[in-house]
């Protein structure tokens, strides 16, 4: 089974400085929300990437900080790797020309 990887922690740090939050402060305003198994010290690890958001924090981050949960998440992914060389060819769905080909 793929081991869970967290992939808001990022977004979450960026958004708490910019209103200039602290992680106590984030706490707060997530307890007043409802959620109430979020402690300092667990915001810490989600947002050092040590341990995964679950999808209920998900909801809370969103909500606090008024924003979708699609926003929370990269919006793409970065591939390194190197150039393969290949013979690619194009294909197409157009059907050709009836008839004889032309010279």
């Amino acid at each position: 089974m793929p081991k869970d990887s967290n992939v808001i922690g990022r977004k979450v740090a960026w958004l708490r400085n910019q209103r200039c939050w602290s992680q106590s402060d984030l706490v707060a305003e997530l307890h007043l929300l409802g959620c109430i198994n979020m402690t300092r010290e667990v915001l810490a690890n989600i947002e050092t990437l040590r341990s995964p958001a679950t999808c209920k924090q998900i909801e809370f981050f969103a909500e606090v900080f008024d924003v979708m949960e699609q926003e929370l998440f990269p919006k793409k992914r970065h591939f390194v790797g190197k150039e393969v060389g290949m013979d690619l060819r194009d294909f197409t769905r157009r059907r050709r020309p009836s008839g004889p080909p032309q010279n």
